[in-house]
């Protein structure tokens, strides 16, 4: 859908990309597919790509001036995609990773009717597909289904197994416009893009899943979120997340969140005894015990 670039935009898809030349095109194509009723505006934010991500975005404004490119070189992961929503000028906000794609053209009107028909809400999310380029696998991305979530729920409904520490993935997800004002600090640091802001966006009214697969979130290992993987900073960056989600929510949700954290301490705890140092792990298998008594009760049950 080609809008003239004074049309005020009641959908903006924010995209953030790095090194993704061989997927923003098929992102793309999967977002201007959509059939909607009002206009919609593509923001994509670059963090520098060294490929010719840019240069492809830039042969699809040939056609289409709903998109917008920002590339100003490298910022990081996190702020680039803060950067992304603060662009954004419409009404709600869509998201769509550079990586990943959307399969049903009627994605953004469904979560657009319900947003309009439930002023109450603030967030919604269809399912999805999670397809890994490498093992050659394809699996139905939220498996464990939820109706309708404030905070506390959001916190409970986590996929482990298929979508970590999350109600649902990034690039299904629909949200309000202007409820934050500012982002917390700590969001700018080497933090996952998707759960802070679930989490802030939650305070402000109840979310929707819509358990239809509308969307793919592809597995790469080569974006921004993949560089530099191992499971110590992995582990590292979810403990780091959860204890300013639980200090900046006054600590109302320790009783969801201490034994998540006590999870990820008790894996980092094991990895580094393997890995690294026995001496090290013992302040996480402590830090474990401290917010989780029940591992060292669970691992006693297993041995």
């Amino acid at each position: 859908m080609a809008m003239n670039k004074e049309k005020n935009y009641i959908v903006s898809v924010s995209v953030t990309t790095y090194n993704m030349e061989a997927y923003v095109g098929e992102m793309l194509d999967s977002v201007l597919m959509q059939k909607t009723t009002f206009p919609f505006e593509i923001v994509i934010s670059d963090d520098g790509s060294e490929d010719g991500t840019c240069k492809v975005v830039k042969q699809y404004q040939k056609k289409h001036d709903n998109i917008r490119l920002i590339c100003t070189g490298h910022i990081g992961k996190m702020p680039n995609f803060i950067r992304s929503l603060q662009e954004c000028k419409g009404k709600y906000i869509a998201i769509c990773d550079g990586d990943d794609y959307w399969i049903d053209e009627n994605k953004l009107q469904m979560q657009y009717d319900f947003m309009e028909a439930h002023p109450d809400f603030v967030a919604c999310w269809t399912n999805s597909w999670v397809i890994d380029a490498v093992k050659n696998t394809k699996i139905i991305a939220k498996t464990h289904i939820w109706d309708e979530a404030d905070t506390e729920g959001l916190l409970q409904h986590r996929d482990d197994d298929n979508i970590q520490m999350s109600p649902g993935h990034t690039s299904a997800y629909f949200y309000r416009n202007g409820l934050i004002k500012e982002y917390p600090q700590w969001m700018y640091g080497d933090v996952m893009t998707d759960f802070p802001l679930y989490m802030l966006v939650s305070r402000y009214g109840m979310a929707k899943f819509i358990n239809i697969p509308m969307t793919v979130y592809r597995r790469t290992y080569n974006g921004a979120s993949s560089k530099g993987w191992n499971p110590e900073s992995a582990n590292k960056k979810r403990i780091f997340v959860y204890e300013n989600v639980n200090r900046d929510f006054g600590y109302k949700y320790k009783k969801i969140i201490k034994p998540i954290l006590g999870n990820y301490y008790w894996s980092l705890a094991k990895y580094v005894y393997k890995n690294k140092s026995r001496k090290e792990s013992l302040k996480y298998f402590w830090r474990a015990f401290v917010n989780n008594p029940r591992i060292l009760v669970n691992y006693f049950k297993k041995v």
